[in-house]
């Protein structure tokens, strides 16, 4: 039941049961043991009744027992029946903020990027597409977690799920959100990228670079612009950036 806990903290405040069911069938123990702290210091800040699964042994939970989807349903209706976590359906939510924040606690500090990275591989991985797009900001933001810990094969993905991410919160109008996503991209190509990946490059450096033109960060979008027109590609490819720059200098007043 802890273990549920942890990886339900890592999901956010709202979280999909089979999210969290996912996680649990494809994290061994060997993992999650190695990612667990003492929580006797979580009982300060809830009340008892509220720490009673967060500060229990780890060997009563039914999903020590036998890890089934039945015994994972069951554990969510311990949290229920604890107050813990409201459930609708798929939907469960944290009772409240602290509830959470506890939760997450019982992680290690040391383990805690390198463990919500794990759970952001996992989904992204397990999810099927149709929820793997429902949740997509929140795979990407654990994915982004662990940017330090992988090779170089999963900063070429992890690229292209921030693009993903930045090109969906555009069309939501969530410019601020989409330059963190777009930023997080070029981060993971890192100084290879253009050399590597220069399409996905491209497309990180050209939308960042219109997330800062209507976010009104001239600056970042000047160099996002001037990174781009440096390259050796096709002149066509330039264009995309080129017309931020015409439409950034009619808005500041420059000829």
């Amino acid at each position: 039941t802890q273990r549920m806990l942890m990886v339900a903290s890592c999901l956010g405040a709202t979280f999909r049961l089979s999210a969290v069911i996912e996680v649990m069938k494809n994290l061994s123990r060997v993992e999650m043991r190695d990612s667990m702290r003492s929580v006797l210091s979580t009982a300060s800040i809830m009340g008892s009744s509220s720490t009673s699964l967060l500060t229990s042994g780890q060997t009563n939970s039914s999903t020590d027992r036998d890890g089934s989807v039945s015994s994972y349903a069951s554990s969510i209706d311990e949290f229920e029946e604890e107050g813990l976590c409201e459930v609708d359906d798929e939907e469960c939510r944290f009772m409240h903020d602290q509830i959470q924040s506890a939760a997450f606690e019982l992680i290690s500090p040391e383990q805690r990027d390198s463990f919500r990275g794990r759970i952001g591989s996992i989904l992204l991985q397990s999810l099927p597409p149709e929820e793997l797009e429902a949740s997509l900001f929140e795979v990407v933001g654990l994915l982004n977690c662990a940017t330090t810990q992988i090779n170089n094969e999963k900063r070429d993905e992890m690229a292209r799920m921030n693009l993903k991410a930045g090109i969906k919160a555009s069309e939501n109008a969530a410019f601020d959100a989409a330059k963190v996503y777009f930023k997080e991209g070029r981060e993971a190509l890192g100084s290879r990228g253009w050399e590597g990946d220069y399409h996905a490059m491209l497309d990180l450096c050209s939308h960042g670079a219109n997330a800062c033109f209507v976010t009104g960060e001239f600056d970042p979008m000047t160099e996002l612009i001037d990174e781009v027109l440096s390259k050796d590609i096709d002149t066509k490819e330039k264009y995309r950036v080129s017309e931020i720059k015409v439409k950034a200098l009619f808005t500041i007043g420059k000829p």
